[in-house]
């Protein structure tokens, strides 16, 4: 717990973390505040409602301000500003990405319960009002680059997310070996080339 943190905030930080574990463990509907409270330090329930009016709210507020898209945009501008070429850009961002977000998991997680139980509108408000103008904003940038395609924003977007998630799901539900003995950072060359040359192999080759 940082220890610069006021006492609410602190206490604050403690119930999102107990929640989120119990979130992702046991469920929505299997986690009551009686238990975030148990698992937040032994609080009492009323203790809770000085920070969170609902369970929901709690959940609310994991999804806002718990979800890893300052450090995913962090690692995409660093990316950006060392590449010379799209090709620099897509192998940087891959490589990066694929060895932070599986720490994110949970996240992903988190987004299946909000779908499940609120119909997505918490992952929404974020992806709307948040997430897709700073990622509008750095792809046509990226696009920018001398050999970028000029591809719709939404295009971009979409691939890009499919790919990345399609790894997370998959790296987390195959049995171990199924997918051979590549590291992540082999993974990300080849997924990048699949981006940058499609199945045919890369220009020329």
């Amino acid at each position: 717990m940082d220890p610069t943190l006021s006492r609410g905030d602190q206490a604050r930080a403690a119930i999102l973390d107990a929640a989120r574990h119990l979130f992702v463990t046991r469920g929505y509907h299997g986690t009551s505040m009686r238990a975030i409270a148990q698992a937040a330090g032994r609080r009492s329930v009323a203790g809770l409602y000085n920070h969170f009016a609902t369970k929901e709210a709690i959940f609310v507020a994991l999804i806002a301000e718990r979800n890893p898209y300052d450090v995913l945009f962090g690692m995409l501008e660093e990316a950006l500003a060392n590449a010379h070429t799209l090709a620099d850009f897509v192998h940087a961002a891959l490589r990066q990405v694929l060895r932070v977000l599986p720490q994110h998991y949970d996240f992903l997680q988190l987004a299946q319960i909000d779908l499940r139980e609120f119909g997505g509108k918490n992952i929404a408000h974020l992806l709307q009002h948040a997430t897709f103008p700073r990622l509008l904003d750095l792809l046509r940038r990226v696009q920018t680059l001398p050999d970028a395609a000029q591809l719709d924003d939404l295009v971009w977007i979409r691939t890009l997310a499919s790919l990345v998630i399609g790894f997370l799901v998959t790296e987390q539900m195959a049995p171990a070996g199924l997918f051979g003995d590549l590291s992540t950072d082999e993974w990300a060359a080849r997924l990048a080339d699949i981006v940058l040359y499609g199945l045919r192999g890369p220009r020329g080759g």
